[in-house]
């Protein structure tokens, strides 16, 4: 299968966030919000209409293709037997971070991956507000516009600082505190960009449209990722626990320390 190319999709992506996205963002009414598992699982207008137009598209760019999307899904689990077929599949996160969204705040992306047999093929992270696109394909590294992207290096390994989810801490009392932006798509950004040495994530099951694309971008800028029990990352919802770091020396080091975060 030839992959589609990497501009063209970028293309849709920031042509779909500037019309469905950006003129909501700060404009969000009251009945543009609803929520899904809990009253914090938030849901907006502007994620259910930009992963319609995304599906649309990403469809006519690639008719073989099917569709995973966070909505979709959450409507019908059904949509996710589509990751086992042969078919290609995009997965999509239309607006990753989306209480961050409703409530203003900026630390939010949209995700996409090209998922072929349970492998991630193509990924792009895009940050709608600061126009920030990651994009790459397996084999063939991870840009951001014409820059070359990499992982931070590492010195010592209880100094690294890096982005978590809410459940997330670690007893190594030398360690800087991690950060909880609220956004998985957010805090792959800054990871292969070099902003931040790792990510960790501990909850109910590990989401595709959460780290399918993250994933895959960071291990093309030199980055190391498994799930706690050493067991290589895959997009199938299977898993609780998922730590990326910038090689399997400091991933052993957060596995060994990685912990439930204390209650406040």
């Amino acid at each position: 299968m030839k992959i589609p190319d990497l501009n063209l999709v970028s293309d849709i992506i920031t042509a779909v966030s500037e019309t469905e996205i950006m003129p909501r963002f700060n404009h969000l009414s009251v009945s543009d919000v609803g929520t899904k598992e809990s009253p914090e699982d938030l849901v907006t207008v502007a994620d259910t209409e930009t992963e319609k137009k995304l599906t649309l598209r990403l469809k006519e760019l690639l008719p073989s293709s099917a569709v995973v999307g966070e909505e979709a899904a959450f409507r019908d689990p059904s949509v996710l037997e589509a990751l086992k077929e042969d078919a290609p599949v995009w997965i999509i996160d239309p607006i990753d971070g989306t209480s961050n969204f409703a409530y203003g705040r900026p630390e939010i992306g949209v995700v996409v991956a090209l998922v072929v047999k349970g492998e991630t093929v193509a990924g792009w992270l895009y940050h709608p507000v600061k126009k920030i696109m990651v994009m790459g394909e397996k084999g063939a590294g991870v840009r951001m516009r014409d820059k070359i992207l990499s992982v931070a290096q590492v010195k010592d390994v209880n100094r690294m600082n890096g982005v978590v989810g809410r459940n997330v801490s670690f007893r190594d009392p030398l360690m800087p505190k991690p950060v909880c932006w609220g956004s998985a798509a957010y805090g792959y950004i800054l990871l292969t960009t070099g902003c931040v040495h790792f990510s960790a994530y501990r909850t109910g099951v590990i989401k595709p449209w959460d780290h399918a694309a993250g994933v895959m971008l960071h291990a093309e800028a030199g980055g190391y990722t498994a799930f706690a029990d050493g067991e290589p990352y895959t997009p199938f919802m299977n898993k609780k626990h998922l730590i990326s770091a910038p090689n399997k020396d400091a991933w052993e080091y957060l596995a060994q320390n990685m912990q439930a975060a204390r209650a406040a």
